[in-house]
C-alpha cells in the first residue's frame, strides 16, 4: 500500500477525480473520501460502520464519482491505519485498502500548506438527496476545536453550508488546487439563536495533523520544522522563563491589522546556552502540527505551567546556518506554494503574494550573508509574516541591522498607546457598571469577579516610561498588554450582561405575581388564607435589595402553583 501512495508533490488534483463516495454494502451513502493512491482511500474513521471489533472489518463500497464509468470497488480499513475519535475528539482518521487497484493518475497527493486565515477552499460532499455530490465553498477562519487539531471553515454563503454527508471530503485549496485537509465535523447554532444571527460552519483536519496520525499518508510539500531544530522532547525544561516567553509569543495573535508596525522579535541564544536552545527547539516542535504527537503527549503532561504553545501556532522554523537568502526564500515560497507572473524567482514569488506566516529563523548571524538574510526577513515582515529572529552572538552586526530595520515609527507607537489608553478607560467604565449592577444582586451571578483595570492603568504608565518604548522590543509588550486589556474588557462586559439579565427577571417576576394574584381575585385569596403568606413572601423578596433572584423565583413559583391548585 505505502509504495502506491503519492503522485508528484506539486501535481494538481486532476479536476477532482480523487473524490470518492463511500457507501455501505446496502448502498446507503456514509460519507466521502480521498483517493491517495491506486489502492488507498483516506476518510474519517466515524464514516466507517463499527462492528464491535477494535478495528472494524466492515467492507464498504467506494465510488470514484469524478471518473466516468468507474465501477464501485470494495474497501476495508488498512492494517495499522485506524485512528478513531478520542474522547477529546482528536483523531478520527482512517486509511482504507481497495479490493481492486484503480488508475493512479486519478489520485490526489495531500499537500502540507499552512491553513492561513482568509484562504479560499472548496469541498465536495454527498448530502441526503444529492448522492452525486455537491460542492461547497468556504474560507479558512483559523485554528479551533479540540487541542487545536481542527481548523474552522466559514461558508461563503448560506447556500454553501456543509451538510451531513461531507465527512471525509477533501478540502481543496482554490488557488493551488492542492488537497490541504479533510472535512471532519460541522457546527450549527441552536434554534434559540435568532435566525439572522445563527452561525453555521465546519471543521477540517489539516494535512499535517493527518500525517501525524497516519504517517502512511506521506503528504507532499515541505515540513514545517527544519530537522536540526526538531526536539527529542525530554520531560524536563531547564529554562522555564524562556520557555514561557516562547509559548506566549507563539500564542498571541498577529498584528496584521497594524499597518506600518513589523511584528518581529529578536532573541540572542549564545552557543554555550544549551538550556535556552533546548527550550526553543522544544517550543517549535510542540507548536508544529505534524511533530506534536508521540513523545509530545508525554511532554505535555509533564510540562511546567505556561510553557506549551498551541498546536499549529508555528508555520515554519528555519535553521539558516550557512544558507543564502535565496535558499531561504525558496523554502518559504515552496512552503506556501507561491506563484508569480513573469519572474518566478523565489524573491519575486514572495513579493507578489501575502505571506501571513509565523516563522522562527535560527542562527541568522550564521547565514551565508547575515545582512542579506536580515534584509530578506524585512521583506517577509512587509508581506505579513510574524518573525522571531534568533542570533547566536549578542554583538553580531546583523543584530544591530535588525534593530534599525525593525525600529517602529514613533508616531505609530504613540498612537497605539493612545488607543490602549482609550481601551483601558472603557474597561474601567464597564467594570464600574458591572460592580454597580452586581451590588444589586445577592448572590452575584457567575464566578467571583475581579476588577483589573486599575492594574492595567498602572501597567500603561510603565509602558509609557519603558526605556525601549520606540524600539522593536516594545511591540511584544504592547501586544501582550493589548491582550490583557481586551480580556479585562470582555470579562467586565460578560459580568455586566449576567447581572443585567438577572435584574431583568425582577420586573418579569413582579408582573407574573400580579397577574396570578389578579387571576385568583381578592375573594379567592381571602377564602384561602394559606395564599396570603406565600404572596407576602414573594412581594418581600421582590422589594428587597440586593435581590436574591433565585429565591424570588422560587417564592413566585410557589404562589402561582398554589393559586393554580385552587379548584374553580
Amino acid at each position: 500500500m505505502g509504495a502506491e501512495i503519492g503522485n508528484p508533490a506539486n501535481a494538481p488534483g486532476h479536476d477532482g477525480t480523487w473524490r470518492v463516495r463511500i457507501r455501505s454494502a446496502a448502498g446507503e451513502v456514509l460519507g466521502a473520501g480521498i483517493l491517495l493512491g491506486s489502492e488507498t482511500v483516506l476518510t474519517c474513521a466515524h464514516v466507517i460502520p463499527e462492528d464491535g471489533r477494535p478495528v472494524p472489518a466492515t467492507e464498504v463500497l467506494v465510488d470514484l464519482v469524478g471518473v466516468p464509468d468507474a465501477e464501485p470497488v470494495g474497501a476495508r480499513v488498512a492494517v495499522g491505519c485506524w485512528v478513531p475519535p478520542r474522547a477529546d475528539d482528536c483523531g478520527d482518521v482512517a486509511l482504507l485498502t481497495l479490493s481492486r487497484p484503480q488508475p493512479a493518475e486519478h489520485a490526489a497527493p495531500l499537500f502540507r500548506l499552512p491553513p492561513v486565515a482568509g484562504r479560499p477552499v472548496r469541498m465536495c460532499g454527498f448530502p441526503y438527496g444529492n448522492d452525486h455530490g455537491m460542492w461547497s465553498s468556504a474560507r479558512i477562519a483559523g485554528t479551533a476545536g479540540p487541542r487545536a487539531e481542527w481548523v474552522q471553515l466559514d461558508p461563503e454563503s448560506r447556500g454553501h453550508v456543509v451538510r451531513h454527508g461531507f465527512s471525509g471530503a477533501g478540502v481543496e485549496d482554490t488557488e493551488t488546487r492542492h488537497v490541504i485537509g479533510m472535512v471532519v465535523s460541522r457546527y450549527d447554532d441552536s434554534e434559540s439563536v435568532p435566525s439572522a444571527e445563527r452561525r453555521h460552519f465546519s471543521y477540517m483536519i489539516p494535512v499535517e495533523t493527518i500525517a501525524r496520525h497516519l504517517p502512511q499518508a506521506r503528504p507532499g510539500g515541505g515540513r514545517g520544522v527544519d530537522p536540526p531544530l526538531v526536539s527529542p522532547l525530554t520531560d524536563s525544561v531547564q529554562d522555564i522563563g524562556f520557555a514561557q516567553r516562547l509559548a506566549l509569543w507563539l500564542r498571541r495573535e498577529s498584528l496584521a491589522g497594524r499597518e506600518g508596525i513589523a511584528d518581529v522579535e529578536t532573541v540572542v541564544i549564545a552557543d554555550d546556552d544549551s538550556d535556552r536552545y533546548e527550550a526553543l527547539s522544544r517550543a517549535v516542535t510542540l507548536a508544529d502540527r505534524e511533530l506534536s504527537g508521540g513523545r509530545a503527549e508525554e511532554a505535555l503532561s509533564a510540562a511546567p505551567r505556561d510553557t506549551v504553545p498551541p498546536i499549529g501556532s508555528l508555520d515554519l522554523a528555519l535553521d539558516v546556518t550557512g544558507r543564502t537568502d535565496t535558499d531561504v526564500a525558496k523554502r518559504v515560497a515552496d512552503r506556501m506554494d507561491l506563484k508569480s507572473l513573469g519572474d518566478t524567482s523565489p524573491h519575486s514569488r514572495i513579493r507578489a503574494n501575502a505571506v501571513p506566516l509565523t516563522i522562527v529563523a535560527v542562527s541568522v548571524d550564521r547565514a551565508h550573508d547575515p545582512e542579506a538574510m536580515v534584509r530578506f526577513m524585512k521583506l517577509l515582515a512587509d508581506q505579513g509574516s510574524r518573525l522571531m529572529l534568533v542570533f547566536r552572538d549578542p554583538g553580531a552586526p546583523g543584530l544591530r541591522l535588525a534593530e534599525r530595520l525593525f525600529r517602529p515609527d514613533r508616531a505609530r507607537i504613540d498612537a497605539w498607546l493612545e488607543e490602549l489608553a482609550g481601551q483601558v478607560t472603557r474597561a474601567e467604565a464597564r467594570e464600574r457598571e458591572a460592580a454597580e449592577r452586581r451590588a444589586l444582586l445577592s448572590p452575584a451571578p457567575g464566578p467571583p469577579y475581579t476588577r483589573g483595570a486599575a492594574a492595567l492603568r498602572i501597567n500603561l504608565l510603565r509602558l509609557r516610561a519603558d526605556p525601549g518604548l520606540h524600539t522593536h522590543h516594545i511591540i511584544a509588550k504592547l501586544a501582550m498588554f493589548e491582550h490583557s486589556v481586551t480580556t479585562a474588557l470582555r470579562r467586565a462586559e460578560a459580568a455586566l450582561r449576567a447581572a443585567e439579565e438577572q435584574l431583568r427577571r425582577v420586573p418579569e417576576l413582579e408582573g407574573l405575581l400580579r397577574a396570578s394574584a389578579a387571576g385568583a381575585g381578592a375573594r379567592a385569596i381571602s377564602e384561602h388564607p394559606e395564599l396570603i403568606p406565600l404572596q407576602r413572601a414573594a412581594v418581600e423578596l421582590l422589594e428587597a435589595a440586593p435581590y436574591d433572584v433565585a429565591a424570588a423565583q422560587e417564592a413566585v413559583d410557589r404562589f402561582v402553583r398554589a393559586v393554580n391548585e385552587i379548584e374553580p
